[in-house]
């Protein structure tokens, strides 16, 4: 898995090399929008190609990757699949479209917190945040006593929040009878 992510990083930084020497972008058109861009790099598919295997389905990318399901052989879901083998996870290319990963977003510059997911500028900042935090983590795991920066802030694994249950309420002033 570590050299999946290794690579994943790697086309994120294609991906957003890409956009800013010039790709077409538009975040309304699944083949140009933030979805689309990484698939094109990631499967070599044309815009045009994502586009009309994207519209297949009904909805848009959130849609797509909300009603993924690996063995429909819906070709949407196909192509997920494929997005999926390089390592990428199906909640952050949920997360792409909006550019909304905690992950990513906690590692943006102070300045640029606030990212507009329709801005070619703020997409190419997300792609290049992810790479950084994906290398962060495998550095992470190989030392992590290491000082790693990420725009200027000391890297912290992320921490997925716990769910605390509800708890039974045990005090009888409450009211509560079992």
């Amino acid at each position: 898995m570590n050299m999946k992510r290794k690579e994943l990083a790697r086309h994120l930084r294609m991906t957003a090399t890409r956009l800013r020497d010039g790709a077409s972008y538009r975040w309304t058109h699944q083949g140009r929008c933030n979805c689309g861009h990484l698939a094109q790099t990631l499967t070599g598919l044309s815009e045009v190609e994502i586009h009309q295997i994207a519209l297949r389905s009904e909805g848009e990318w959130a849609d797509h990757v909300a009603e993924y399901c690996e063995v429909s052989g819906v070709p949407v879901n196909d192509l997920i699949r494929e997005m999926l083998s390089f390592g990428l996870k199906i909640d952050e290319l949920g997360d792409l479209e909006r550019l909304s990963s905690p992950r990513v977003t906690r590692w943006l510059p102070r300045q640029r917190r606030y990212l507009d997911y329709r801005s070619r500028e703020d997409v190419i900042l997300y792609f290049e945040t992810w790479a950084q935090v994906i290398k962060a983590e495998q550095q992470w795991h190989q030392n992590p006593n290491e000082h790693i920066l990420i725009n200027g802030k000391i890297f912290v694994m992320y921490e997925t929040p716990t769910e605390i249950p509800m708890a039974l309420d045990e005090n009888p002033a409450s009211g509560y009878v079992a």
